[in-house]
């Protein structure tokens, strides 16, 4: 019988048709579609190439795991309205359970994406971006803390002051690791002066509340101002790691309030947008029509602000020289306090 473009056969379904194309597009060259169907359905290989062929239909749930696994919006594949788009979330209570298997998704997401050459983040930074929250393992510690304690309400932290080693060391671990496969995905970042406040808020709240002792809050400082001369090296050499062959960073300077954290993905041809939620957590679609429109947004942002990284020394000095002002005057704050 002969075969369209996309492998499959002419009497396939055309929605199953349109999936299997789709998921190729989500998957990386050099990635063999029938052994990663095999493996996340539990089938044999013979099984796997039926289902891409159309020879087998694809069960509802066969769907659902493959569009989480490889982000597929089925919007794509079943057509949506222009006012309506379909979200993704993890589902984030007073469970501590629930904050963990946040944390190992943000790493597999990451490596997901460093499967292709082809890739980039875009990041619009109301605050710092997530991953540098877990620069250092004590920034990484503070930060787990404050939000379990006092965004998820895990109640076992409720009554509990900061202390080190207060959150387990395995926790810790796997967010730090998501800031170092952050470093292996090229990356476009929009600051504005005031992204710097939210980290430097939470510490001293939890030091005016009595919830952190003094000497903790100067020593998340320092690893504060640490953090943010990596992110100025990376700026100045447009590279997230010495060893990267060519430019993996971007950064720019706005002047606009920036309203909300925001991601914009690039990975092949797949395109994902992540928007802010509930403090920590984001909604993520891949939503077509979505994403063109947060693309659009993103780069008259790019636009109306200033390239810091590369060039621009001048501007970037002046910059950065804004942020390690606000640490200093929160570092003097709690010291004569």
């Amino acid at each position: 019988m002969p075969t369209k473009k996309t492998g499959t056969p002419a009497g396939a379904s055309p929605v199953q048709e349109l999936f299997i194309k789709r998921l190729r597009q989500a998957i990386p060259q050099g990635i063999g579609l029938a052994e990663e169907l095999a493996d996340l359905l539990d089938v044999s290989i013979d099984s796997a190439y039926r289902r891409i062929r159309g020879e087998t239909e694809l069960t509802l749930d066969e769907l659902y795991k493959i569009s989480r696994k490889f982000g597929i919006s089925l919007d794509e594949i079943f057509g949506n309205q222009s006012d309506t788009v379909t979200f993704r979330y993890i589902k984030l209570t007073d469970s501590a359970k629930d904050f963990e298997t946040y944390l190992k998704g943000l790493i597999m997401h990451l490596k997901d994406i460093n499967r292709f050459e082809n890739r980039k983040i875009y990041y619009v930074a109301e605050e710092i971006p997530i991953f540098y929250s877990f620069y250092s393992k004590k920034l990484t510690e503070f930060k787990l803390f404050y939000w379990q304690r006092s965004v998820l309400n895990v109640p076992d932290l409720q009554t509990v002051k900061f202390a080190w080693g207060v959150i387990p060391s395995s926790l810790i671990e796997v967010a730090h690791h998501s800031f170092k496969e952050y470093l292996n995905v090229p990356s476009s970042e929009i600051w504005n002066v005031e992204t710097i406040f939210t980290g430097l808020r939470q510490i001293k709240f939890y030091y005016d509340s009595g919830i952190l002792q003094k000497e903790h809050a100067l020593e998340l400082l320092t690893d504060y101002r640490r953090m943010i001369e990596m992110v100025h090296t990376n700026a100045a050499g447009a590279r997230k790691n010495n060893s990267d062959k060519q430019d993996t960073f971007s950064m720019y300077a706005s002047e606009v309030l920036l309203g909300t954290n925001a991601i914009y993905i690039t990975a092949g041809e797949s395109r994902y947008s992540y928007i802010s939620f509930n403090t920590m957590n984001s909604l993520n679609t891949a939503n077509k029509e979505f994403c063109e429109e947060t693309e659009h947004w993103i780069r008259n942002l790019e636009r109306k602000s200033t390239l810091i990284s590369g060039v621009s020394e001048k501007q970037r000095y002046q910059f950065f020289n804004k942020l390690f002002h606000h640490i200093d005057e929160y570092e003097l704050l709690i010291k004569s306090s």
